[in-house]
């Protein structure tokens, strides 16, 4: 599905629309260059979930935990040069489990690792303060499948 949005406002929906559909365990890839809006996409995704705390880009932080109906794990991999970085964040503990839906920005930026997202929602700024956001399924549907768990290649 693809949605064309003009406001945050309306950003915010289109990641609460997303949110409404989850069970838990799920992963969602997000991708887009700088300043396509994931951060923005990120907020209302967690507004939607019920988290209070001030959603911010995992830039610097490269991880953020935020809690809510779901415990949301939002990753920023762009500073990321290794799958041994990646394990070294601890993830295990996080992706797949029931209490856990994971936002991971960045998904394709460390060479060798491949996430097998349930969801990929592609971002690209097209205008001030217009975007463009695609959702993708997993399954090539329109919902959710199984899935969420990063392997790495060779």
């Amino acid at each position: 599905m693809t949605y064309k949005t003009y406001s945050v406002r309306e950003t915010h929906s289109i990641a609460a629309q997303l949110a409404s559909t989850l069970q838990g365990g799920e992963t969602i890839a997000l991708v887009g260059e700088l300043g396509a809006g994931k951060t923005t996409f990120s907020q209302g995704f967690c507004a939607a979930l019920g988290v209070t705390a001030t959603v911010t880009s995992p830039t610097f932080a490269i991880m953020n935990v935020y809690e809510g109906r779901f415990r949301v794990v939002h990753l920023d991999l762009y500073r990321l040069k290794s799958a041994r970085e990646i394990a070294a964040l601890g993830l295990e503990e996080y992706l797949g489990q029931p209490d856990t839906v994971a936002l991971i920005e960045w998904p394709e930026a460390v060479d060798g690792v491949q996430w097998n997202a349930n969801v990929t929602v592609r971002l690209s700024a097209t205008g001030e303060g217009e975007r463009t956001i695609e959702i993708i399924y997993g399954n090539g549907g329109d919902t959710i499948s199984a899935g969420g768990e990063a392997s790495s290649e060779g």
